[in-house]
């Protein structure tokens, strides 16, 4: 309740209390400082908890009865806004007085909750939001055909004329709340007719009719808003069309038409004189001129509007070297439906910034103030003139002087000057910095008043204003949303803070802060809506606030916050019941609307890379370019037993990748928040490396523990049966019969991921490490043994605040034991098993899979047990804010084991692999929401030479295939998604 409404019933009592003495004035006389006997309540269960009324009565047992004290009562009663009527009668009772107090309890707004048949649009959501109700606030029983015509006018501008909305209530008369559901039967949905346009249109009305695109290709459009709109819209482009940038179009009305059930809308539309915009002095072009004259945008033309437009373009003139650009306009109008805009542009001449000097500073380093200004002298590949302009220099010292007002240097001053023609180039421009920091106010002495709590020292201790300390105004700031925060927290919503600063010699100052805390608030109860499918259980473990504890702001967001991320409610509304209301105990309402049972994705895609080539082909065992055309397809069972878990089908199909996979997830496993398990059982059929197709059963179980915000570790246990398609494997099988048979491969492994990147979609600083360690063993159901481990070390560092430097190493080791007799490590873990890279996301001087061992015989690569990768990058801005560049350096090869790892740069010989490749390039990356859109074009400096065969796979079994000599190319070139690492 507002306060508003607060006065509003003191008031309304206040008269209450004056009417019952007036009509019965001779007995109240009489009853005036007689004793109390009694204090009841009529009736005698009352919204506000008992402890409440003993707070807020001022009647006492044995104390005289005062009409003071009567009219005290009403007003503190209607105050806690439990009460929409309140009358106090005195009767004799023995020797005293009975003072009885009869209440009406005020009514609450509960759960509102949309069911029906409903055509969207509008959605169940939106027509919930569309009442004007709000969940705790007071409900007066016209709330609920208010409400109701709201819906219907929703659903009318949606074309729904026919939807019948009936409204029903249930009351709780434990917490006086009213659930509120609205059953709404759509019905047909009108269709959009040819519109009436009406007004000054300068446009033949039956053209702009048309204009709207009402008709579709078949039929006309549904009549929902948003068509209705986009017809608005379509008009407005036509306008625009013909330089009518003034032009205004709106909806009148929309005329029902119930016999056709067609909606007819009325717009009117006045088309203004056209405007023509003229540039002189210099070529801007019409997408230039859209982009810095906010009369594009805002469709209005005013003097304002081009003001800002001759300031946006002499600042994007300024930005290209021509510091001393001027822009000016005139208008004219040439006849009644035209008028021209003239700018005009005096360039001057070019400049570059080929410095840009800070002095004057000495409690900051110059690093830190580079980091806060615009100004930059001019770069090689970006900024080729440097970027200097008015608006930028006085952005830039107003930049500066905060930072230091904000450190305790009031008076700091900065002067940005340009210096022309620098060491006598014309043309060249020096910019100079002048910091002139003044004398640092420190603060003497700091104060606190107010806090009662028994952890004011530590409080205390965490203060921004120490003495001692910088004395700023931004530090009290700080302070007082760091204490406000914390009262509201500890629920004392009406804590105030207020401070006072004195001088206290020179160059210092006193500081005072004072807190009132205002009366503590505790939850009275927690209430749950919503529920249909979801247990209560799994609500009630997400809940941070119980009854009693204290009305905490933080913790009701938080509990919210958890709620949607169990990732099944589409809306989860917070309200304090009586929010407003004067009563120390609040209860807490949570409404949640379930989402959809079901989640369904399909996805298509290609995948271009050296891929191609003839299955039963010898001749190209580096690839050729191929196309892959991708499916995928994925259908989730969401909230399954109504605990949050998640059961996933999903299928991918492609020319070299077919998947399916059944995954089930149970989060917060055991009530443990980031506690996570997960079931996958998979078939996998793929064709990524070029040696062999490969067919993999398998099934996992996952345990994931957070243990931090930026750590996670894993459990796994892992069964797989992995086989090799001896029909088109691409080197003799009697040569390696064990890495090409098929094998059981039972693992246990433990996984930790450390992720403090600052955006792990386009990261610019922070790290990135992961180690997994698994254990193969026959004792764990399979029949290999090895040890498999692999680790990563990403760390991105800014150079300066356009400029990072990106490093990523890998190291991974396949280490076998128990080896048979007569079998080495390398032949013994299947070749599905070993480590294979190179490729965009590994090393870019090898193509896809291509990098370590290859056979001897056919060239084609075996991977290895032992995996060693370098990669460094440089990344810049290059054009715009959403282009970038890249140079890179990457190193490493897959090896056949970890004693074979070798920093050689050299090929011994046709056979020796194991030597470290390196790779240069350049690359370029369009920033997008999902990722980097990047093409790396890389350089291999030593890529290996080989033996190879031409021929088919019957002529290396039988005979006949020709050896030849085959090496990776130097150029690779490739073109994907998301950073490189």
């Amino acid at each position: 309740m507002a306060r508003g409404e607060l006065l509003h019933w003191a008031v309304f009592g206040y008269l209450l209390a004056i009417r019952l003495a007036a009509a019965d004035l001779a007995p109240l006389s009489e009853y005036e400082g007689r004793p109390i006997s009694a204090v009841r309540f009529d009736p005698l269960r009352q919204p506000v908890a008992a402890a409440e009324l003993a707070r807020l009565l001022p009647f006492q047992t044995g104390a005289p009865l005062r009409l003071a004290d009567v009219d005290a009562a009403i007003k503190r009663l209607f105050a806690t806004g439990d009460y929409s009527n309140i009358e106090v009668d005195a009767e004799p009772d023995g020797n005293g007085l009975a003072v009885v107090i009869h209440t009406t309890p005020q009514w609450f707004v509960g759960p509102i909750e949309v069911h029906g048949k409903i055509n969207s649009p509008p959605t169940a959501g939106h027509l919930s939001n569309a009442t004007p109700l709000d969940m705790g606030a007071p409900f007066e029983d016209g709330d609920l055909e208010r409400a109701a015509r709201s819906l219907r006018e929703l659903l009318q501008r949606n074309g729904l004329y026919r939807a019948q909305v009936q409204a029903s209530l249930l009351r709780d008369a434990a917490h006086h709340e009213v659930a509120i559901t609205f059953t709404v039967n759509s019905g047909k949905r009108a269709r959009l007719t040819l519109p009436t346009v009406v007004g000054a249109t300068r446009i033949p009305p039956p053209e702009l009719a048309r204009a709207a695109g009402y008709r579709g290709w078949f039929r006309w459009k549904p009549a929902t808003a948003g068509n209705v709109q986009s017809g608005l819209q379509n008009i407005r482009k036509l306008y625009n069309k013909q330089d009518r940038l003034t032009a205004a179009v709106t909806l009148q009305r929309q005329d029902y038409l119930p016999q056709q059930n067609r909606v007819r809308p009325v717009i009117a539309a006045d088309g203004g004189p056209r405007i023509k915009f003229i540039t002189e002095g210099a070529h801007i072009s019409k997408s230039k001129l859209e982009t810095y004259i906010p009369v594009f945008d805002i469709e209005s033309v005013n003097r304002d509007l081009l003001v800002n437009g001759a300031s946006n373009l002499r600042d994007y003139f300024q930005d290209r070297g021509y510091f001393d650009a001027q822009v000016d306009f005139t208008t004219r109008d040439v006849n009644p439906d035209l008028r021209d805009i003239t700018y005009t542009v005096v360039l001057g001449q070019r400049h570059t910034v080929v410095k840009v000097a800070i002095q004057g500073n000495h409690y900051f380093k110059t690093s830190d103030i580079s980091e806060r200004i615009y100004i930059r002298a001019a770069g090689f590949l970006i900024l080729r003139h440097g970027r200097f302009s008015d608006a930028l220099a006085r952005r830039d010292s107003a930049a500066i002087e905060a930072l230091y007002g904000e450190n305790g240097f009031p008076d700091a001053k900065v002067a940005i000057i340009a210096r022309d023609d620098y060491k006598g180039n014309k043309g060249d421009v020096a910019v100079t910095i002048d910091i002139r920091e003044g004398k640092q106010s420190l603060v003497s002495s700091l104060d606190v008043e107010g806090i009662t709590r028994k952890d004011r020292p530590t409080i205390l201790a965490l203060l921004a204003s120490q003495p001692g300390q910088p004395y700023s105004t931004e530090n009290i700031a700080t302070d007082r949303n760091y204490l406000l925060e914390l009262y509201q927290s500890a629920g004392y919503p009406d804590a105030t803070f207020d401070y006072s600063a004195v001088p206290a010699g020179p160059d210092r100052t006193a500081v005072t802060y004072k807190i009132v805390e205002g009366q503590p608030r505790n939850v009275r109860d927690v209430l749950i809506y919503g529920l249909h499918t979801t247990r209560y259980s799994l609500i009630r473990r997400n809940l941070l606030l119980k009854a009693g504890d204290p009305l905490s702001w933080t913790a009701m967001g938080n509990t919210q916050r958890r709620l949607y991320n169990l990732g099944i409610f589409d809306k989860v509304d917070l309200a304090i019941q009586n929010e407003q209301g004067d009563t120390q105990n609040k209860y807490v309402l949570y409404q949640m609307v379930e989402g959809p049972r079901y989640s369904m994705a399909v996805g298509v895609g290609a995948e271009i890379a050296p891929i191609g080539g003839n299955p039963s082909s010898l001749d190209n065992p580096t690839g050729t370019t191929g196309f892959a055309p991708r499916g995928t397809f994925q259908i989730s069972r969401l909230n399954l037993w109504g605990l949050g878990q998640t059961l996933t089908f999903a299928a991918r199909y492609s020319t070299i990748d077919q998947l399916v996979s059944l995954t089930y997830l149970a989060p917060n496993l055991g009530d443990v928040r980031g506690r996570d398990l997960a079931v996958t059982g998979l078939y996998d059929n793929i064709r990524d490396v070029l040696t062999f197709t490969g067919r993999r059963i398998e099934g996992s179980v996952q345990l994931a523990q957070r243990h931090s915000k930026s750590i996670v570790f894993l459990w796994r246990y892992t069964w797989r049966d992995v086989q090799v398609d001896q029909n088109n494997l691409k080197i003799d099988p009697l040569l390696i019969p064990l890495a090409s048979q098929p094998a059981h491969i039972a693992m246990i492994s433990g996984a930790m991921v450390q992720d403090r990147r600052d955006n792990p979609v386009d990261p610019h600083r922070g790290v990135y490490n992961s180690l997994d360690l698994g254990l193969v063993d026959r004792y764990f159901g399979g029949d290999k043994n090895f040890v498999r481990f692999l680790g990563r070390n990403s760390i991105y560092r800014p150079l300066n605040r356009d400029v990072v430097l990106a490093t990523n190493l890998e190291f991974g080791v396949i280490a076998p034991f128990h080896v048979p007799a007569g079998y080495n490590s390398f032949d013994y873990v299947p070749i599905p098993e070993h480590f294979f890279g190179g490729g965009e996301n590994s090393m870019r001087g090898f193509p896809f899979n291509q990098a370590g061992p290859r056979d001897l015989m056919t060239g084609f690569p075996l991977g290895g047990n032992a995996l060693l990768f370098q990669q460094t990058e440089l990344r810049f801005p290059l054009i715009g804010a959403n282009i970038g560049g890249v140079l890179f350096h990457d190193m490493g090869n897959i090896y056949t084991d970890v004693s074979s790892i070798s920093f050689r740069v050299n090929q011994r010989n046709l056979q020796d692999f194991n030597y470290m490749v390196h790779a240069v390039g350049v690359g370029v990356r369009y920033h997008t929401p999902v990722g980097p859109l990047r093409v790396d074009l890389a350089y291999s400096i030593n890529p290996p030479t080989f033996y190879g065969l031409q021929g088919t796979y019957q002529q290396l079994l039988f005979g006949g295939a020709t050896s030849t000599i085959q090496n990776i190319s130097h150029f690779q070139f490739f073109f994907s998604i998301g950073p490189a690492f």
